[in-house]
């Protein structure tokens, strides 16, 4: 296991130490960690909350926190709509803040080879070309997102493709988060498991077609290269 390799799995294990004193924490502080605390948490905070949430998301990021289950928070406090341009914002900022950190050089653990093993060799070597094919892949197909981040801010590529990669390869995941969150907010506070039928749901069944989609064109570039 190379050091690359190894900072990926300290991150994980010490992510799911963060996420486990996370809940201790909200559970000390206010007695319960239900969907109503948690938004009722926010609300209290005003528009605050959303600079904060951004904030805590980018840090995640850099700390190798998984984004999947902080966007699963962002999608439920904040509701499907306000959720989903939550969460677009806080992916950009922090990959923003990520490649800045990699071309200034204060990610020092790893030089730049070793953040290209973040992610497995045959994606970075066939795709290291197309910045932009590279992070839609590696996005398309749930790779970390610190993973990706690091890795692409390592190649050879400008400001802009890096995060037009990043935007279209997290805008579908984030919208059928935030939208997949608001119907199993709904569900949970009601408990009528009827009010899964939703609306919100065809978009999201649309949004898992084109990945599929996405992935099957893909895996053919894959073969050709």
């Amino acid at each position: 296991m190379n050091r690359g390799q190894k900072v990926r799995f300290v991150g994980f294990l010490a992510s799911i130490c963060v996420l486990v004193g996370l809940y201790f924490a909200v559970h000390a502080l206010y007695g319960s960690l239900s969907l109503a605390s948690l938004r009722a948490i926010i609300d209290g905070m005003s528009w605050v909350g959303i600079p904060f949430y951004i904030a805590c998301f980018t840090l995640g990021v850099i700390f190798f926190v998984p984004a999947t289950p902080v966007a699963l928070i962002g999608g439920i406090v904040f509701g499907p709509w306000l959720g989903f341009a939550v969460l677009q914002i806080s992916s950009i900022v922090a990959a923003f803040v990520i490649f800045l950190m990699v071309r200034a050089g204060l990610f020092l653990i790893l030089d730049k080879k070793e953040l290209s093993d973040l992610l497995p060799r045959g994606i970075y070597s066939r795709f290291s070309r197309n910045a932009v094919l590279f992070i839609v892949y590696a996005r398309t197909f749930m790779f970390p997102a610190a993973a990706i981040n690091y890795s692409a801010s390592a190649l050879d590529i400008g400001l802009g493709e890096y995060l037009l990669g990043t935007l279209l390869g997290s805008l579908p995941h984030n919208l059928a988060v935030a939208l997949l969150c608001g119907v199993a907010y709904d569900v949970i506070l009601a408990g009528d498991i009827r009010l899964v039928l939703q609306w919100k749901l065809v978009p999201v069944a649309l949004l898992t077609i084109f990945n599929i989609w996405l992935a099957h064109v893909f895996n053919s570039r894959w073969k050709k290269t």
